[in-house]
């Protein structure tokens, strides 16, 4: 069931009162209208309680296209609306959430720490998913969209796994192995993670390599019984372990290890995508694309003309208007 605010009407009176005391606390007018779009609610990264976890930050900050995740965090602890959720050190935000969607005290409010999450699927686009998404090697960390244009078969080498080593690979091989067993063990497995992150079903599937492969064989090559266990009871012993507590844990685990990767991931592509400046110092190039940009702390990547002339310093700004270079003084730069 998709969560409702908590209230559903507000007043423009209040909202007009709150942006004004926003600006009074230098919050600027592009950062103001993210924070209004998180205060008035994005729910589809929310948990299911209405709270914003602080591990889903760099996915909206993709949404309200804006890629500095430390930038929003400050506006969001500035602007005083948002209610912030501690570790019990006080060193950490854990999540945040707004009155119109949460109401319990930072002090009372228990909040899980999940990954980064995708916007939530409608079921028709779920039921458009078939469940023959989950054929791909589970034991190698290539998702299925990866695998599918060279090999339907969703293995990197035909019809051949790579030799397990150890039982715990060894009964997640056979599983992939037979599409039965596949159906009935890890589909469901998937359908959890997709309703209870709100995962897309791709990222779905890449939460539950990471599962597999960093949690779940660690833990039964762990368990001197496991390999003297015939597969049907490996099934069983699996699917009684994911309906544990522990195996609850083992799952928000691994989604919050792929957040943090997708989040690595991010940040060397931006790196290595800045790297790339043939234009001016100051600005850098997608060659892919054939795009400039520039970096704005606030507005986050800001594309530049074609025929805009090299960008002159650190803190120029292309004004849309003049078409020209803009000191932070509001002086003009450049040529």
């Amino acid at each position: 069931m998709a969560i409702k605010a908590l209230k559903q009407n507000v007043s423009i009176r209040e909202i007009q009162k709150m942006i004004h005391q926003w600006k009074a606390w230098g919050v600027s007018d592009s950062a103001c209208l993210k924070l209004l779009d998180l205060y008035l609610g994005m729910p589809h990264f929310m948990n299911e309680d209405g709270v914003y976890p602080i591990n889903n930050l760099y996915q909206i900050c993709l949404a309200l296209k804006t890629i500095h995740t430390s930038d929003i965090l400050e506006y969001i602890k500035k602007c005083k609306s948002f209610e912030l959720v501690w570790n019990e050190n006080r060193t950490e935000i854990l999540a945040f959430f707004t009155p119109l969607w949460h109401h319990q005290s930072t002090n009372s409010i228990s909040a899980p720490v999940s990954p980064a999450v995708s916007p939530a699927v409608s079921p028709a686009e779920t039921n458009s998913k078939t469940n023959i998404n989950i054929l791909y090697n589970i034991n190698n960390n290539i998702s299925p969209s990866e695998n599918s244009s060279e090999n339907p078969a969703g293995t990197p080498h035909g019809d051949e796994a790579p030799k397990a080593s150890s039982s715990a690979k060894e009964f997640f091989h056979k599983l992939n192995a037979t599409p039965e067993e596949k159906q009935a063990v890890l589909v469901p497995i998937i359908d959890r993670i997709v309703a209870g992150y709100r995962y897309t079903r791709p990222r779905a599937l890449d939460a539950l390599v990471v599962l597999v492969n960093e949690f779940l064989i660690p833990h039964f090559d762990a368990q001197s019984n496991f390999a003297k266990t015939p597969h049907n009871g490996r099934i069983i012993w699996l699917q009684n372990l994911i309906k544990t507590r522990h195996g609850e844990n083992l799952i928000q685990q691994a989604t919050q290890k792929l957040g943090e990767t997708l989040l690595k991931e991010l940040e060397e592509q931006r790196k290595k995508l800045r790297e790339f400046r043939p234009v001016s110092p100051f600005e850098w190039k997608d060659a892919d694309k054939d795009i400039r940009y520039y970096d704005d702390p606030i507005d986050g990547k800001v594309e530049i003309p074609a025929d805009a002339p090299p960008r002159s310093s650190d803190e120029a700004i292309w004004n849309v208007l003049s078409q020209k270079w803009v000191d932070i003084d509001g002086q003009h730069s450049g040529s």
